[in-house]
């Protein structure tokens, strides 16, 4: 039972992951520069129906450099 509950998780999508890819795709690999492009960014993010943590995650600007592809 409680293996089969970690497993489902572990099997399902990292939204963190897809959010950040999401934004990328849409504005490119650079972080916003300023708070309006952070907040026109996360709007979109929030119309796709991601979390406010995952919206976060993909609109700081502490991006790993080696992710930006």
């Amino acid at each position: 039972p409680a293996e089969l509950i970690e497993g489902a998780l572990a099997a399902g999508p990292d939204w963190r992951a897809l959010a950040q890819e999401v934004r990328r795709r849409k504005f490119g690999p650079e972080p916003p520069e300023n708070w309006s492009e952070k907040a026109r960014q996360a709007r979109f993010l929030q119309y796709r129906g991601f979390s406010a943590d995952h919206i976060r995650s993909a609109v700081s600007a502490d991006f790993d450099p080696d992710s930006r592809t």
